[in-house]
Parts: C-alpha cells; structure tokens; sequence
C-alpha cells in the first residue's frame, strides 16, 4: 500500500494539516490491515490499566499540552537519541506504519492528535515503547 491510500494519509499530505517532504513520505511503510491488526494485538501487550505496564517498564512521562514541538521532540530525542532506528507506530488494529525515530521524534504532532489518538510506538528490540494517550501525554517505557 502507497502511504497516500493509507487512511490517516490526510495528516501527512493535505495541506489543511501538514504537508510533509516526499523524502519523508517515502521512509513511511503502511503496514495492510491484516498485518496491522496482528501488530496492534500485539501492541496490547505493553499496555497495563492506565497506560503503559508498570510491571514491565521503567516509565518517564510528560504532558505534551504544555511543550512546543521543538522541545517534545527534544524530550523524544532524550528518550532514545537514535534516528535510524526503525519503528512501528500502531493506532487501531487497521492502522499501523512502520518509520523511523527520527521522522516520528521530528514530526510527532503530525502523528499525535490529541482528544483522538492513543498511539504505540516502539522499535524491533522490543526494549522500549512510546505511547502517546489522547489526553495529552507521553510516556516512554524502557525495560525494567
């Protein structure tokens, strides 16, 4: 699937939104609904009764209603300083991508949308996730 046929597309390619560089748009991989649904079954995993599972993560959180993009993506960038490393981003069981670090730490707030999304994000290593809580909140779970 080609990243405009991907349902949340609009927020990366309309310019009501945001317009992202077509060098952005090519390192972003839909993941098709079949794979998507297994992803975020599997996603559900990380998460415990508020947020992510305190049991299985050292948790670092910060409400993002109150940061400018430059510096959530600087809090991002402390969390994991690694911009290549590759990642999923999970929001409904139809809709996944994968990406990289650094176009999710650069552009996040094209991917959070508050009072709607809840998001995972997290890398192959499985060794740290990201969620992103419709209410305005990051936290960032490394393993315990």
């Amino acid at each position: 699937m080609d990243i405009r046929d991907f349902p949340l597309a609009w927020r990366w390619t309309d310019k009501r939104y945001a317009v992202l560089p077509e060098t952005v748009l090519a390192q972003m991989k839909p993941l098709e609904p079949k794979q998507a649904n297994e992803i975020f079954t599997f996603s559900l995993g990380y998460t415990g009764e508020e947020g992510l599972d305190k049991n299985q993560f050292n948790i670092s959180a910060i409400r993002t209603d109150r940061i400018s993009k430059e510096e959530g993506s600087r809090w991002l960038n402390q969390q994991q300083s690694d911009p290549s490393i590759l990642v999923t981003l999970s929001w409904q069981p139809d809709t996944a991508i994968e990406t990289n670090w650094g176009i999710f730490s650069t552009y996040w707030t094209e991917f959070c949308y508050p009072a709607s999304d809840d998001l995972l994000v997290w890398s192959d290593s499985n060794e740290w996730v990201l969620l992103y809580h419709h209410e305005e909140e990051f936290q960032f779970g490394a393993r315990s």
